[in-house]
């Protein structure tokens, strides 16, 4: 039987080119994506020449090999966007010199750092990519145990430089996932039962207003900005070039997979959820439902907790969901070996994908019904695809729901809806699935979470009663609205 990680359902289931010529960009594509928005003249190739003059970093235009390379995201599906032109950021004072021509031709900036914005944001048509990930630094201070990392850094980096301390922060799994999006959308992953989401390990952070200012945010400094980088989503209120957590001792961990028959799947789907409300912190499970595209489903749980303790939690999780696993596994291994099996290794592969979501204050068997009957219609007509759910219970929940961007903090579970697409004719089934996975449980979902970002929807969607304090903030610091995040707020 395939072994389950963190990942395998989601996989497996430097300067201008004299003669480039800037893209056109449509108008109607403008209209909903940001970019190029007025009848301000689009810059010059000269204009970008004496730009380029103005910073460290290279500057790729439409039309070199290397803006071919430079705009391309994480999703193979925006390959064939268009911003006009990416900037490889080296400095706070490229960010600045950027928004300065950006303010002077009306465009719009987007931050690309791992690239996995599940709307393309990172690339969109018509705006000037700042590609931060030159910023690699990583620094760990042992007097207060807290790490400062630069922007770019991915997630992988970032457990790999910290590991010769035997320290960590709480993250998401995929290893290419960029820090810093990830802790400004929230930041869910396998620690967060225990020391709560990305975001709630945020120290600081300094970034670039659209303005060109250099600002440090903290809980005494600029407190609405620092607010509002707490699970806000990322692009909303500037660039960032640094971030600093607090850390805690990388410890071994104990692994179990759980593996049930289809017809325990509901069962299976509102045990666990019984389990994760009342589980000792330090242990966390997560449900897979994948559909083969046979008319079949598998229902499975990946458990993890501190070494020596995963055959006791699954054991208490098999008593809550009341029927007995059709295979087992356990395993402990060190912290850096967990990292790699949760994360399928040190790199993550460009794929095509679709993804959504739907958070839940409860699960009842109502609710767990619709997930699997969602996963197993998917089945039935020959796809492949997966339901996610990660709990929202434990240390999630020490936050109030408005001390930070972050709204979800008394509810039980987020659902990602997840299909790889192997070629662009599969998109359209792919996400008239995930609408129609929506549609099945709307009854039960009170929103989505916006590091899974879906186009078309309303920022309400992602930060219920927030939404109105973090669009208070945005017009504060970018009343242009000068960065695109690919969501209105």
């Amino acid at each position: 039987m395939q072994k389950i990680t963190r990942r395998s359902a989601v996989i497996g289931t430097a300067g201008i080119a004299a003669t480039a010529a800037v893209a056109v960009v449509h108008r109607d594509d403008i209209a909903t994506a940001g970019g190029w928005r007025s009848s301000t003249a689009r810059p010059t190739r000269a204009d970008w020449t004496a730009f380029a003059k103005t910073v460290s970093g290279p500057v790729d235009l439409p039309g070199t090999s290397e803006y071919s390379s430079s705009k391309l995201l994480f999703d193979t599906r925006y390959d064939g966007s268009a911003p006009v032109a990416v900037l490889g950021v080296h400095s706070a004072h490229d960010i600045a010199q950027a928004m300065a021509f950006a303010g002077r031709f009306n465009l719009q900036v987007t931050a690309r750092s791992g690239g996995h914005s599940y709307v393309g944001a990172s690339a969109q048509n018509g705006t000037m990519v700042l590609d931060i990930r030159a910023l690699q630094s990583v620094d760990y201070n042992s007097a207060n145990g807290l790490a400062t990392i630069g922007s770019g850094v991915g997630l992988y980096q970032a457990h790999n430089a910290l590991l010769p301390y035997g320290r960590t922060f709480p993250t998401g799994t995929c290893p290419t996932v960029g820090a810093a999006g990830l802790t400004f959308g929230g930041g869910l992953g396998v620690a967060s039962r225990a020391h709560g989401l990305t975001c709630d390990q945020l120290q600081s952070a300094t970034l670039v207003l659209p303005n060109g200012e250099t600002v440090t945010a903290d809980g005494s400094h600029n407190s609405d900005i620092f607010w509002a980088l707490r699970g806000g989503g990322g692009g909303n209120i500037g660039i960032a070039t640094s971030l600093t957590y607090r850390t805690h001792q990388a410890t071994s961990k104990g692994i179990f997979s759980l593996y049930f028959a289809s017809a325990d799947a509901t069962r299976m789907v509102t045990g666990w959820s019984t389990w994760s409300e009342g589980a000792p912190r330090s242990q966390w499970a997560g449900v897979h439902i994948d559909a083969d595209g046979n008319g079949a489903i598998t229902p499975s749980i990946l458990g993890v907790t501190e070494a020596g303790y995963e055959r006791s939690a699954a054991a208490a999780l098999i008593g809550a969901i009341g029927a007995e696993p059709v295979s087992t596994q356990y395993q402990e291994m060190s912290y850096a070996n967990s990292i790699l099996y949760l994360g399928g290794g040190t790199t993550s592969k460009r794929q095509g994908f679709a993804g959504g979501s739907d958070v839940l204050a409860a699960v009842t068997a109502d609710t767990a019904d619709a997930i699997v009957g969602a996963v197993a219609a998917r089945s039935r007509a020959g796809s492949t695809a997966s339901a996610l759910l990660d709990p929202l219970t434990g240390a999630v929940g020490d936050v109030a729901p408005t001390g930070t961007a972050f709204p979800w903090r008394r509810h039980s579970a987020s659902i990602q809806w997840y299909c790889n697409v192997a070629a662009s004719s599969g998109y359209a089934s792919a996400y008239n699935w995930i609408n129609s996975a929506h549609r099945d449980v709307t009854k039960f979902s009170v929103g989505g979470y916006v590091n899974y970002l879906e186009s078309r929807m309303p920022a309400s969607r992602y930060y219920a009663g927030n939404r109105a304090r973090l669009a208070q903030v945005r017009q504060s610091h970018d009343p242009a609205r000068r960065i695109y995040s690919g969501l209105l707020v």
